[in-house]
């Protein structure tokens, strides 16, 4: 009853069962007003003791004609339904006719693309808030249940009082249908854990909730369910994964709607959506994610505008530029989104036929506006994830990151995006740490390792293998890259090299890192150039693949021009139990010299000079109360200021869940969420900060290194995850990025119409 191709084969059925051709009896809402006042004026309503219209009487054959013809219509057409008799709060609370709005025609034309193919239609979607959402689903739930037979529906929201407001929508639709039109219910439990049962019709809702300790919908079968804000729910994969899709079977009468905002990037409703925006159509939710500013009829309202008009010669900032920028491409890559958007613009006078869509001014005065008081309170990542222009932004966590947004984002944009993958195998390389000979690209050349000390024993060899990049490993799937040197830049003559190892105790858990990072010279930030992690590889084991990583960068150092015979080497001694590895490597020869000593900075400079001159000295690092901060807090200054710059996407997604914490006396601590880790950060930090423990921060400001800033990276294919067509071939789409983007001011005007 949703797609033109299906509703047309029920009107076609009717018109065989009845002897009249609905189509015919198509009526407009002037019309439909007109007979419920005729029928009010001329005395033909029944009212019940509260005086609500509770039936009619005394119809003439034309009045039966007519109620006949719309019974027959909102049961072949849901949109017909929909528009004239279904009534809705809009969000002043005024009670009106249910008219589209953008988002709502997106996720319908969705439901008919699925219908058309006899799918199931089930689909997720990520969205921003106040969107219509769930105004609409309820809406189709309803015209379900109340003209259908034999349906059974449950919807549901994260606690009892929210279920409790979702359902009122639900009753209200049936409350406000004409009493013509509108069965006796036999059931009606207004509550957060009722329902609306028809038991002539077999058909009914019930309603339920996250909170709940037993499954959604188990005891029964249902073919209809909406559950909204999932990613609130205690315990989903009980209530939805062996709750309700155990009972829910795949069939053209399936009509299942999730629905939330983000609430961060991990969970099962993150999981979830990550993996049907990377399978569809083999997965089972349909993904679709709805951006802020489709919902062009309230973001912003006339009202809001009155009081915050747009300033004359404004311009907007950065933030507001990189997020138009990127909403603009968004949309140039969503034909269905595009196609609403430019249709309601060109309506509006504010576009002509053909022209690109472009994000309104008075839309990005809004945001800028918005966005600046969220940055003053502190709650960016929550407006970010409320008011998002994609799902990365939708998904971030509402923590407050230690690093912060901009920053992520901007080291997102300059990193380096090609790198090439490498085993190890050679001494002390155990067999089953080698990689298997299917992922190994035997077009290309091994690259020989080799180690002479000082003494004729200390002699070793090992081989970097060429690893295969075909598939390429998912950037944010750490274990894709487990076990491989990920090498973004190889040794270059007359640099300094750093390494920081993190060991672990490779039982899958956390993770063995070592980071390489070459030292910047000259107002140069220092350059992230390779990086190992496996969780996998323990304490014990992990000192070969230092050395060999170690030694296949130091080749062409401590010959005059560098600082160190070998890269400065640095292992976390305290709580990664880094002594094995550090032990190993200098009994295999590798040089005092290129070892960091651990001294306490509050020391005088005379003390601490001397510290690091004295063999009684520890080396390696020791992670105390006291000394984490001080290492980790001088990276994220680093990576804040532009003097380190970060090319691992593993390591960047770390940072994206490096979080700011707070203890039980209001002390701020920096530290990983519970879900995630810091492994690949420790082990930077310590390649990082450790060879310039010592270093004047006021010098190293005087010549620090200033980028010119780029807008975002494109990818340029559609996205898997918006699209509304069920075939598993991608689309690509010609867009002129001339078109698309600005940078500079003489573009402004552009940008902006």
């Amino acid at each position: 009853m949703y797609s033109k191709r299906k509703v047309q084969e029920r009107l076609d059925l009717a018109r065989e069962e009845f002897g009249f051709n609905p189509a015919e009896w198509y009526y407009s809402t002037e019309e439909i007003d007109s007979f419920n006042a005729q029928l009010e004026r001329q005395g033909k309503l029944v009212y019940d003791d509260v005086g609500k219209p509770s039936g009619v009487i005394n119809l003439t054959p034309a009045d039966a004609e007519f109620i006949r013809h719309n019974q027959v219509l909102v049961m072949c057409d849901a949109v017909y339904a929909l528009t004239r008799f279904c009534y809705v709060k809009n969000e002043e609370n005024i009670v009106q006719r249910f008219r589209f709005r953008i988002p709502q025609r997106l996720l319908f034309d969705i439901i008919c693309d699925l219908e058309e193919r006899d799918a199931a239609i089930e689909i997720m979607i990520l969205k921003a808030r106040q969107l219509g959402m769930t105004t609409l689903v309820q809406l189709l739930i309803a015209l379900r249940i109340i003209f259908s037979y034999g349906v059974t529906a449950v919807t549901g929201s994260a606690d009892q009082q929210k279920t409790g407001e979702m359902s009122r929508m639900l009753l209200f639709c049936y409350d406000m249908l004409p009493v013509w039109l509108r069965p006796t219910s036999t059931s009606r439990i207004e509550s957060e854990r009722g329902r609306l049962l028809f038991g002539h019709l077999a058909s009914g809702v019930s309603f339920q909730h996250g909170t709940q300790k037993h499954g959604i919908a188990t005891g029964s079968t249902p073919t209809i369910y909406h559950l909204s804000e999932v990613a609130l729910y205690d315990d989903p994969v009980k209530l939805i994964d062996e709750g309700l899709w155990k009972a829910v079977h795949a069939s053209a009468s399936i009509f299942g709607i999730l629905e939330s905002t983000g609430r961060g990037n991990k969970g099962w409703w993150a999981e979830t959506w990550y993996y049907s925006k990377a399978n569809w159509p083999h997965a089972r939710m349909c993904p679709l994610f709805l951006p802020w500013f489709c919902g062009v009829d309230i973001y912003p309202k006339a009202a809001w505008l009155r009081i915050r008009p747009i300033p004359d010669g404004w311009l907007p900032n950065r933030d507001t530029q990189l997020h138009v920028a990127k909403c603009n491409l968004y949309v140039e890559s969503n034909p269905a989104l595009r196609k609403h958007l430019r249709d309601f613009e060109v309506k509006r006078g504010n576009l002509r036929p053909g022209e690109p869509w472009r994000m309104p001014r008075e839309q990005q005065w809004f945001w800028e506006i918005n966005h600046n008081e969220a940055k003053e309170k502190g709650n960016e990542p929550s407006f970010l994830q409320e008011m998002a222009g994609d799902d990365e932004e939708a998904l971030q966590r509402s923590v407050e990151n230690v690093f912060g947004h901009e920053v992520i984002e901007s080291i997102d944009v300059r990193r380096e995006r090609s790198y090439t993958l490498w085993g190890i195998t050679g001494q002390s390389i155990e067999d089953r740490q080698e990689p298997p000979p299917h992922y190994i690209d035997y077009s290309k050349e091994r690259i020989p390792v080799r180690w002479q000390g000082r003494k004729e024993e200390q002699r070793y060899y090992w081989e970097l293998v060429p690893l295969k990049m075909s598939p390429p490993p998912r950037e944010h799937e750490p274990e894709d890259v487990a076990n491989n040197l990920i090498v973004f830049h190889p040794p270059e003559p007359g640099m300094d090299y750093s390494i920081g190892v993190d060991t672990s105790e490779g039982k899958g858990l956390d993770s063995t890192v070592i980071s390489v990072w070459s030292i910047g010279k000259r107002g140069q930030p220092d350059l992230q150039v390779a990086e190992f992690a496996s969780p996998y590889v323990n304490h014990v084991e992990v000192y070969a693949f230092a050395f060999a990583i170690a030694a296949y960068y130091g080749q062409f150092m401590g010959q005059g021009r560098s600082r160190w015979p070998m890269p400065y080497l640095t292992v976390e001694q305290v709580e990664a139990v880094g002594d094995v590895c550090q032990g190993q490597m200098m009994r295999m020869g590798y040089p005092y010299a290129a070892v960091h000593k651990f001294v306490r900075l509050d020391s005088s400079p005379k003390r601490i000079a001397k510290q690091k001159r004295s063999q009684s000295t520890k080396p390696g690092w020791y992670t105390h109360g006291w000394s984490r901060p001080i290492l980790t807090g001088n990276f994220v200054a680093f990576v804040q200021n532009n003097w380190a710059e970060v090319n691992s996407p593993w390591l960047l997604e770390e940072m994206k869940e490096y979080e700011v914490h707070y203890t039980a006396r209001g002390r701020e601590k920096m530290e990983h969420a519970d879900d995630a880790h810091d492994d690949r950060i420790m082990a930077a930090a310590m390649a990082v900060f450790c060879p310039q423990d010592l270093r004047l921060l006021a010098e190293r400001a005087k010549v620090r290194h200033v980028h010119t800033e780029a807008l975002p990276p494109i990818d340029m294919g559609t996205y898997g995850g918006h699209t509304i067509n069920l075939s598993s071939q991608r689309q690509t789409s010609s867009i002129n990025l001339e078109d698309v983007l600005w940078y500079g001011q003489n573009d402004l005007e552009r940008f902006t119409r």
